[in-house]
């Protein structure tokens, strides 16, 4: 091989590190739900919005997914779990994706399991949050801790521009449905002290089965 070829060779080389490192720098560090991570996102393009389908069902614990992509095809999203009944957000957490088929694969697929979702406006998705966190502060609940983190995917959304009626939740009533984890005794408690015991309505689940049992209103 001549010298020309040999450094012609070298220089491709040199090339194809240099564009490695660039790929490696731009890409997220671990841990990958790194918060500055995810404010970088907030100028990403919208992937994709995803809520609940059966959303407008009074009282429902719904999921609201909101994704942003990078130039270099990472993934950032924030998660809701919101009880538009009464307690807000449950749950919720940021996290950023190396590839598009990381976030489908470890979080859309799962996500989709759970419930049918469909496509959705940002604003609406937004809009969905703030009313369920709102209505759960007046009743002296507070939203997941990790809301700060997810709510950055949502970048320049804006709530005020969106139509639609968040229903809240039933007959004029708070909805306590209770999930495997909730604290029942301290909810029950609280409402009762805010509401008085016919103030709102509930739906307990006893043993390890999907019995409840329903109140006064909803026909005990």
């Amino acid at each position: 091989m001549s010298k020309k070829g040999a450094k012609r060779q070298q220089k491709a080389r040199e090339r194809k590190v240099a564009k490695r490192k660039a790929r490696q720098s731009s890409a997220p560090s671990a841990p990958q739900s790194d918060r500055g991570w995810l404010r970088r996102a907030v100028d990403w393009s919208l992937h994709e919005v995803l809520i609940t389908k059966t959303w407008r069902e009074p009282g429902e614990i719904i999921q609201v997914l909101v994704s942003r992509r990078s130039p270099q095809g990472q993934v950032a999203a924030g998660v809701f779990l919101v009880d538009l009944g009464c307690l807000g957000v449950k749950n919720a957490y940021g996290r950023v994706f190396n590839t598009q088929g990381e976030y489908a694969s470890e979080l859309r697929n799962e996500v989709s399991a759970r419930q049918e979702m469909i496509d959705a406006d940002l604003d609406l998705a937004a809009k969905i949050i703030r009313e369920g966190v709102a209505y759960a502060r007046e009743l002296g609940f507070r939203p997941n801790r990790d809301i700060r983190d997810a709510r950055l995917v949502l970048g320049d959304a804006d709530p005020d521009a969106c139509d639609e009626e968040i229903p809240l939740g039933k007959d004029g009533k708070p909805l306590f449905v209770s999930g495997p984890y909730d604290n029942v005794d301290r909810i029950m408690d609280k409402l009762t002290r805010k509401l008085g015991p016919d103030g709102f309505h509930y739906m307990i689940g006893i043993g390890g089965t999907d019995e409840v049992i329903l109140d006064e209103v909803d026909g005990r």
